[in-house]
């Protein structure tokens, strides 16, 4: 793939971009993560079930995966700002319509439509397209560093929310969450104000990447849904599982924070192996780790020790594999197309992130404990990872996508 490259490319203010999407993406997270870590005191006010209320964080994720989907081709045809400035209301917005909901409907349309269609599908799917423009020698760190906002805004957010909803209600916590996010977001967003530089991409690269999805991506969507659905299954549920445990709620949430703490480190690193080893076989390893990880959660359920360290083993393989499979889509993809083809490989992420949430409380609902969902994530994840080995295998990847 030739490219002809203006002199902002990967300039200063490049990484000033960089360091904006880490923030906006951080938030983004952060609001996204609400109910899986307020997830007990909402659902006792509201006189709901574990799996109803984790049904209302599935909505966020298969929201932003549907509308990531129509995003993307915005994205591509008018450009990030305008999108940033709507989802930052939508966001700010939601966490306050939440702060006040009376039942789940409410709760569904604050989270579901909101928070997660229209605000976490802005900002992953097209704010990763949006960074990734920026640069060319340093793409894929960009895309980590989109990515990385599950890190630390999942590190971040959680122990001080339980916190603070111990000490002032889920609903106030709520509140001044929505109002802080909306602000903040609103003044990122002005970062974006200045278009992205114009890189003219040629050679097959371009040709194949104004065709429909292909069966190659298809089947690497599949291999991310089942890895993502085994995730979610541990992220929507782990504050909640340790509770269970007897664990005072504030380490009860720091379990997540360790989780996704582990997979900003693991973020921040991946560019290195990618440069280094390929996309496809850093994928890979990562994905090794994190099946290594959910096992190894599973083995240790009840013991609050050998859940931190499993959580953080889950995080390294989780940071890497999700950003990994864009930048895989990505290298065989032009700008003018970027934000089509990442967010049809991250709608299948999502909308297993989504069944994943609503999976792990119907398991725990059915069986009485949280031991048997983790033994599902744990062979869930375990075959994605074969399927992944099968098909770098059978079709050669990374190919035309």
């Amino acid at each position: 793939m030739s490219s002809f490259v203006t002199s902002r490319v990967d300039s200063a203010y490049s990484w000033w971009i960089a360091a904006v999407t880490l923030l906006m993406a951080s938030i983004g997270f952060g609001a996204a993560t609400v109910v899986p870590i307020l997830l007990r005191p909402i659902a006792a006010d509201l006189g709901q079930s574990t799996a109803a209320v984790a049904s209302v964080h599935a909505s966020v994720l298969a929201g932003a995966g549907i509308s990531g989907l129509v995003i993307g081709r915005l994205h591509d045809r008018f450009g990030f700002f305008p999108l940033a400035l709507i989802a930052a209301g939508c966001i700010g917005s939601g966490l306050c319509l939440a702060a006040w909901a009376t039942d789940l409907g409410r709760l569904y349309l604050a989270f579901g439509l909101l928070v997660g269609a229209c605000g976490q599908g802005v900002f992953f799917t097209a704010l990763s397209a949006a960074v990734s423009q920026w640069f060319v020698r340093y793409r894929a760190l960009s895309l980590s560093i989109a990515a990385s906002g599950q890190g630390l805004g999942g590190l971040l957010v959680p122990p001080w929310m339980r916190w603070f909803a111990a000490e002032h209600g889920w609903r106030n916590t709520l509140f001044v969450l929505g109002v802080a996010s909306g602000c903040v977001l609103l003044a990122c967003s002005c970062a974006f104000r200045r278009p992205a530089p114009v890189i003219t991409e040629g050679g097959a690269g371009c040709a194949a990447s104004m065709r429909p999805a292909s069966p190659r991506l298809m089947s690497l969507g599949l291999c991310l849904a089942l890895s993502n659905l085994a995730t979610f299954m541990v992220i929507g549920h782990l504050t909640a599982a340790a509770e269970e445990m007897g664990i005072p709620v504030v380490r009860a949430a720091a379990l997540v924070s360790m989780l996704l703490g582990a997979s900003l480190a693991s973020r921040l690193v991946a560019p290195l192996l990618f440069r280094r080893w390929g996309s496809l076989l850093t994928v890979l390893l990562l994905s090794l780790i994190h099946v290594a990880g959910l096992l190894l959660l599973a083995a240790t359920h009840g013991h609050y020790a050998g859940t931190a360290v499993s959580a953080a083993v889950v995080g390294v393989g989780f940071g890497a594999y999700l950003p990994g499979y864009a930048v895989i889509v990505r290298e065989q993809t032009v700008a003018a197309q970027a934000g089509r083809r990442i967010a049809e490989i991250y709608f299948f992420g999502f909308m297993a992130g989504a069944m994943g949430t609503w999976a792990g409380g119907w398991v725990r609902d059915a069986s009485g404990t949280y031991a048997t969902t983790l033994w599902c994530a744990a062979t869930l994840a375990l075959t994605g990872l074969v399927a992944l080995t099968w098909l770098s295998r059978a079709a050669a990847l990374p190919s035309r996508v």
